[in-house]
């Protein structure tokens, strides 16, 4: 199988999810990572890197169309079997990309945080940018019964599509102990 990980800090991405992407790796898969190479940290190995030019807190819409555009290139290229998408900007334009594409994608929501939080401008428009992206996707995971709730009640996704993952998603918690 090709998968594809895709988030807004390639830090973070192996920071938190290096264990599952290794365990990809070891079972055969082709393991595509794409995210900002915002710091120097090595690429498990087997993996690929696919270094976005992603603005994770930009606001400007052209920016984001051209993130978009990245992706959609980026996966009728590759032609992954499945996209695991992580923070919003992946979850909301990597999951139309994929839809585009044909692809199967997953949402990963490991937190609703500012966008929910506050009631300004910006947090409306990716409210509402969220629902629309997230029609997209084949499954959202949320990791708590906080975020599933609050997707589910302002009518953000389907009760069809959202999964409950009270476990956590795999992130080994002896190694920040």
């Amino acid at each position: 199988m090709k998968i594809v990980f895709c988030d807004n800090s390639l830090k973070e991405l192996l920071n938190f999810r290096g264990e599952i992407i290794r365990h990809f790796v070891s079972l055969g898969h082709s393991v595509f990572l794409i995210a900002p190479k915002n710091t120097n940290v090595s690429i498990p190995e087997g993996c690929i890197l696919i270094e976005s030019s992603l603005d994770r807190g930009g606001t400007n819409p052209i920016q984001d169309l051209k993130y978009l555009l990245f992706l959609q290139n980026i996966y009728y290229k590759i032609r992954p079997d499945i996209v695991f998408h992580y923070t919003i900007k992946p979850n909301i334009y990597g999951s139309i990309a994929a839809r585009i594409c044909k692809i199967k994608s997953v949402a990963i929501v490991t937190g609703l945080g500012y966008v929910f939080n506050h009631n300004n401008l910006k947090s409306k428009v990716a409210r509402s940018l969220y629902k629309i992206g997230l029609k997209f996707t084949d499954k959202i995971i949320t990791l708590n019964q906080h975020n599933f709730n609050t997707l589910l009640n302002l009518n953000i996704v389907s009760k069809e599509k959202l999964i409950l993952l009270p476990g956590g998603e795999g992130v080994n918690l002896n190694k920040y102990l």
